[in-house]
C-alpha cells in the first residue's frame, strides 16, 4: 500500500507511479511525461509526503510560472500530472487544483502549395510517402510510426489506426492520389524484410521513430524553401484546416482526427474566417 511509505517518498516513487499509469492503460508518451513531472515535484517537496499541501502546490505553480517562465500550457500539463500523482499517493482531496486555462492559439498550418513543394522536394519514396500520409490523413506521428502493412486497405482507401490517443482504434480514409505510392512502397518493404510487419521499418528496430519522422519533415520543409517551422503536427493541422476550408462538417473532422471531444476540434474554426463567412452566407436565415 502506498500509505505505508510513511513521510519519506524516496526517488523510486516516480517509477512506481509510472508503473501504475502503464497498468491503467496510459500511453507511453503520457507515462514518460507524467513520470518526469512527478520526479520534478518530488524534488521540489524534498521527497517528504508531509510537504504536500494545498499551499505548497500553489508555491510549485508559482515556481513553474515565475522562476522557470513556463507557459500556461506547460503549467496546465504539470497540474494534470500532479492530480494523478496525488491520487496515486492517496493524498486527502484538496479539491480542484485549478490548472490555468490553456490559451486557444490558432494552430500553425501550411497552404496547399507549400505541401506540394515539400512533396516535390522529396529525394526518395519513403520521404514522399511519409509526408503524403501525414498531409492526406491527419494521423499523429506516433500513429504513423505504428502503421502495419496489414492495416492498409487499398480497395477501400482506409487505414486502421491501432491504439491511438486514449488507446482507441479508428479508421482513417486516404486519398486515391497516394494509392500508387502506398502500394509500391508497401510491396517493396515486404519484399526487403518479409518478417517485419511495419510499413516503415528500420535496420535497428522494428519501426521508425517519431524523432526520425520529425527530422525528415523538417529537412523536407527546408529543401522546399519553407521558412516557417514545419513538424508532423503542423501537417496534421494542415489536413484539418484543408477539410474545413473545403466545407467538411466539424464532426467529420473530429472523427478523422480521433478527437474524443468536439471542443478540441473546434480550434480549427478560428483558422479560416473566409470559410466561416461562406458558411454563414450559405446558411444564414432570411427573416
Amino acid at each position: 500500500m502506498t500509505s505505508s511509505l510513511g513521510d519519506s517518498l524516496g526517488i523510486e516513487t516516480a517509477m512506481t507511479f509510472m508503473n501504475r499509469l502503464y497498468a491503467n492503460g496510459k500511453s507511453r508518451n503520457t507515462v514518460k511525461m507524467y513520470g518526469y513531472i512527478a520526479q520534478k515535484y518530488l524534488e521540489f517537496i524534498e521527497y517528504k509526503k508531509s510537504n504536500i499541501t494545498r499551499e505548497g502546490i500553489e508555491d510549485f505553480k508559482e515556481h513553474l510560472s515565475i522562476d522557470l517562465g513556463y507557459s500556461k500550457t506547460s503549467v496546465y500539463l504539470y497540474i494534470r500530472a500532479l492530480q494523478s500523482l496525488l491520487e496515486f499517493l492517496e493524498i486527502p482531496d484538496f479539491g480542484p487544483l485549478n490548472p490555468p486555462k490553456r490559451p486557444q492559439k490558432v494552430p500553425n498550418y501550411l497552404i496547399e502549395e507549400e505541401v506540394t513543394q515539400m512533396l516535390n522536394s522529396s529525394t526518395n519514396q519513403k520521404e514522399k510517402l511519409i509526408v503524403e500520409l501525414l498531409a492526406y490523413t491527419g494521423v499523429r506521428v506516433s500513429e504513423l510510426c505504428a502503421i502495419r502493412i496489414n492495416d492498409i486497405d487499398l480497395t477501400n482507401r482506409s487505414l486502421r489506426i491501432r491504439g491511438g490517443k486514449g488507446d482507441k482504434d479508428r479508421l482513417v480514409i486516404f486519398s486515391d492520389r497516394i494509392i500508387p505510392d502506398l502500394r509500391l512502397y508497401s510491396l517493396e518493404t515486404r519484399e526487403r524484410n518479409p518478417k517485419n510487419e511495419f510499413l516503415f521499418p528500420t535496420t535497428k528496430s522494428k519501426r521508425i521513430s517519431p524523432v526520425t519522422v520529425e527530422r525528415i519533415v523538417r529537412n523536407l520543409a527546408k529543401r522546399a524553401g519553407i521558412s516557417k517551422k514545419v513538424t508532423p503536427h503542423v501537417l496534421r493541422h494542415t489536413f484539418a484546416t484543408s477539410l474545413l476550408r473545403n466545407g467538411a462538417d466539424i464532426r467529420i473532422i473530429q472523427v478523422l482526427l480521433g478527437h474524443s471531444s468536439i471542443s478540441t476540434t473546434q480550434i480549427y474554426t478560428h483558422v479560416d474566417d473566409g470559410a466561416l463567412r461562406r458558411s454563414y452566407e450559405k446558411y444564414a436565415p432570411s427573416y
